[in-house]
């Protein structure tokens, strides 16, 4: 059986191995720590998210603010087990929806090219799906864009020290 951190190392190799070309695995290699360390937070390592049978498209759902009406974002709800997943896709009365199970990593990765999405909401316990985490798009970008300026500005100052010891 392996630990929560193995299982999210497993998921960050998976996601590198399936990139397109060197050039993104490389820039998720860059942020698979963020994601990691926001994975982390959470009591899982797999969701299940209510989707589109024939699309595969996650399930989006318009929440308002109650003092603010006008205010509006969408989000998409991961459930930490099938049956409450399984419940509320009922409730829906949609025959072209089903439940789907994802690695916690896949889904932080896929949240932050989601421009149309707020945010995702984890249901960590089976039996409470009325309060969840709230992960956000923009937190997610804006913590994986410091992450690459990090990487960049280590990678200047090591250039920077590489010149220096061919002038001398």
């Amino acid at each position: 059986m392996l630990t929560k951190d193995q299982t999210l190392d497993l998921q960050v190799n998976l996601l590198v191995e399936s990139t397109p070309d060197e050039e993104t695995a490389s820039a998720v290699r860059l942020i698979a720590s963020v994601l990691k360390a926001i994975a982390q937070k959470l009591k899982h390592t797999t969701y299940f998210v209510i989707q589109d049978i024939e699309e595969g498209g996650w399930l989006l759902t318009p929440l308002s603010n109650h003092d603010s009406p006008e205010i509006e974002k969408t989000t998409i709800y991961a459930y930490c087990d099938r049956t409450p997943a399984n419940i509320d896709r009922l409730r829906l009365n949609d025959e072209n929806l089903e439940c789907g199970q994802y690695n916690i990593i896949d889904m932080l990765f896929r949240l932050i090219g989601m421009k149309q999405v707020d945010s995702i909401v984890f249901f960590d316990r089976a039996t409470e799906t009325q309060k969840g985490i709230e992960i956000s798009r923009t937190d997610i970008e804006e913590l994986c864009e410091k992450q690459i300026k990090r990487a960049q500005f280590g990678l200047q100052k090591l250039n920077e020290i590489k010149n220096n010891a061919n002038i001398a």
